[in-house]
């Protein structure tokens, strides 16, 4: 299983229109083979921060959702639309099997 946390730090005059083009990710990478969780909020504290988090059975489910052409659209405006580089982190997690 594959864990992904994804932070966005958006100019003041880019958050709104980064949150649009994020939320039309949602919906399609929920179904995108082997996604099992995926979410997009606003930082309470950061209003144009945004965190994305993600479970994924494994790397290929990853790799397809992160080639869907919504994520390629955001991907495309980050240069122009943050404050500072995204950070992303990968965890893997494996699932005890009484946990099951």
């Amino acid at each position: 299983m594959i864990i992904l946390r994804f932070r966005i730090h958006a100019k003041a005059d880019k958050s709104d229109e980064l949150m649009a083009a994020l939320a039309k990710i949602i919906t399609p990478a929920r179904a995108t083979e082997g996604v099992i969780n995926f979410d997009i909020a606003r930082v309470l504290l950061e209003p144009d921060s945004f965190i994305a988090t993600a479970v994924y059975v494994d790397g290929a489910a990853l790799k397809r959702q992160e080639s869907l052409p919504e994520v390629h659209s955001v991907m495309a405006m980050l240069p122009e639309s943050v404050v500072e580089p995204p950070e992303r982190t990968i965890f893997q997690a494996s699932v005890h099997p009484t946990l099951v």
